[in-house]
C-alpha cells in the first residue's frame, strides 16, 4: 500500500515539473525583462538630456546671429570714423611733406620780444598737439575696426560650429528616439515603460541636478583652496627633501576629510583614488550619485593647473550622456593651480594610484 502512495506521488511531482517551468527559467526571464525595461529608461533619459542640449544650442546659434548683425552694424559705423579720421591725419601727413610745418616753425625767428616768443611756442606746441592728436585718432579708429573685423570672423566661425553641433546631436536625437518607438511598440508594458522614464526624468530633472550642481559647486570651492591646505606646514603632505622637486602627496581619506570638514554639504561624498582613476559617490535622500574622472595636468604659459576632469556621471543607476558631462564642465571648472598659493612652485605631473595621489612641483627661480 505504501509503495502505491509512493508511486502515486513521484507522479505527480514528475508531472508537475513537465508542466510547470523551473523556478531559474522564471528568474531568468524576470531578470531579462528588468534589463530590457532599464535599458529602455536609460534610452529615455539620454534623449531627454541630448533634448536640452538641441534646445541650448538652437538658442546659441540665434544669440550669435544677432551678434554678427551687431557686429556688421558696429563695422559700418567704424568704417565711417576711420574714413574721418583718415582725412585729418592725410592731411596732417601733407602737411609736414609739402614743408608747411617747416615754415611756420620759421616764425620763431621773426618774433622780436621774450613774450612774443613764448607766444608763438604755445601756438606752435598746440598745432603739433593737434597733429598727433589727429594720427592717434585714426591708429586707434582703425585698430578698432581691425578688432571688429576679427570679432566677425569669429563669430562667423562660432555661428558654424554651433550649427554644426546642432545638426550632430539633432540626427542622434531623432536616431535615439526612433529607436525607442520601436522597442515600446514590440512590448505589451509600454505604458508602464513610459511612465517609469517620465518618473526618472522628472527625478533627475527636481532631484539629481540640483544635488549634481550642488556638490559640484563647493567641490569647485574645495580644489581651489586645496593647496593652501595642503602646504600648510601641519598637515605634512608637502615634502621637501627634494627642494628642487617637492612632493605633494595626499590618500583619498585624507581628501574625503578635507572635503567634509570644508564644507558640510560634502559630507555625504566620498572620493575613491584608483590607479589612473577617480570614483566619487553620494547619497542624499533617495538619490545616489557617481562621478569618475581623473585628475589631468593643464600646461599653460605662466601657470599649470591640476584638474578634475569628469568622464562619467550615475544617477541612481542610469548613465547621463556626453552632453550634460560638457555642460556642467563649462560652469564648473574642479581644479587647483598651486602656484597661485606658493609663487615660486608649479606644478608638472599629477597621478593617482590606489589611495594615493601624487603631486610633483617644480621650484621656479
Amino acid at each position: 500500500m505504501n509503495n502505491k502512495i509512493k508511486a502515486i506521488w513521484m507522479s505527480i511531482l514528475l508531472l508537475q515539473s513537465l508542466m510547470l517551468p523551473s523556478y531559474s527559467a522564471y528568474a531568468e526571464e524576470g531578470a531579462q525583462n528588468q534589463g530590457d525595461t532599464k535599458e529602455l529608461v536609460q534610452k529615455g533619459l539620454t534623449i531627454f538630456e541630448i533634448d536640452k542640449e538641441v534646445a541650448r544650442l538652437n538658442d546659441q546659434d540665434a544669440q550669435i546671429a544677432e551678434q554678427i548683425k551687431q557686429n556688421e552694424r558696429d563695422i559700418d559705423n567704424q568704417n565711417q570714423d576711420v574714413a574721418k579720421t583718415r582725412k585729418h591725419a592725410a592731411r596732417v601727413v601733407r602737411a609736414y611733406y609739402t614743408g608747411e610745418r617747416d615754415s611756420i616753425w620759421m616764425l620763431m625767428f621773426s618774433v622780436t620780444s621774450f613774450s612774443d616768443a613764448l607766444k608763438m611756442f604755445e601756438y606752435l606746441s598746440m598745432i603739433i598737439s593737434n597733429d598727433h592728436r589727429a594720427l592717434d585718432q585714426f591708429t586707434t579708429s582703425f585698430v578698432k575696426l581691425k578688432a571688429l573685423r576679427s570679432g566677425l570672423e569669429t563669430s562667423r566661425l562660432q555661428l558654424q560650429q554651433t550649427k554644426d553641433k546642432y545638426l550632430q546631436q539633432r540626427t542622434r536625437l531623432v536616431q535615439l528616439q526612433e529607436e525607442l518607438d520601436k522597442q515600446l511598440a514590440i512590448t505589451a508594458q509600454a505604458k508602464v515603460i513610459e511612465e517609469q522614464i517620465n518618473n526618472v526624468n522628472k527625478q533627475w530633472r527636481d532631484q539629481g541636478v540640483p544635488l549634481f550642481r550642488e556638490y559640484l559647486r563647493n567641490l569647485n570651492t574645495a580644489f581651489k583652496d586645496l593647496p593652501q591646505y595642503v602646504t600648510n606646514g601641519s598637515n605634512n603632505f608637502l615634502d621637501l627633501s627634494n627642494l628642487k622637486n617637492p612632493v605633494i602627496t595626499i590618500t583619498d581619506q585624507q581628501f574625503n576629510a578635507y572635503i567634509h570638514t570644508k564644507n558640510e554639504q560634502l559630507a555625504n561624498l566620498n572620493f575613491t583614488f584608483l590607479d589612473g582613476s577617480i570614483e566619487a559617490q553620494g547619497t542624499q535622500d533617495d538619490v545616489h550619485v557617481t562621478l569618475d574622472g581623473q585628475f589631468i595636468l593643464i600646461e599653460n604659459p605662466d601657470m599649470n593647473e591640476v584638474r578634475f576632469q569628469v568622464n562619467r556621471l550615475v544617477f541612481n543607476g542610469f548613465e547621463l550622456p556626453d552632453t550634460t558631462i560638457d555642460d556642467f564642465a563649462k560652469e564648473f571648472k574642479l581644479g587647483f593651480i598651486p602656484r597661485k598659493m606658493v609663487s615660486y612652485m608649479d606644478v608638472v605631473s599629477v597621478e593617482t594610484k590606489k589611495g594615493v595621489a601624487t603631486v610633483k612641483l617644480k621650484l621656479m627661480l
